[in-house]
């Protein structure tokens, strides 16, 4: 049961990391083209 409640949180929180990952790859390589320093 342990290992269902891991594939659980695991599906649970990969969609959420996916968003995360997108908006900062975007943000930042927005932030380069623009010139904004970091």
């Amino acid at each position: 049961s342990i290992r269902r409640k891991r594939l659980f949180w695991i599906s649970a929180i990969s969609p959420l990391a996916c968003v995360i990952l997108g908006t900062t790859f975007v943000y930042f390589t927005h932030a380069e083209k623009h010139g904004v320093p970091i």
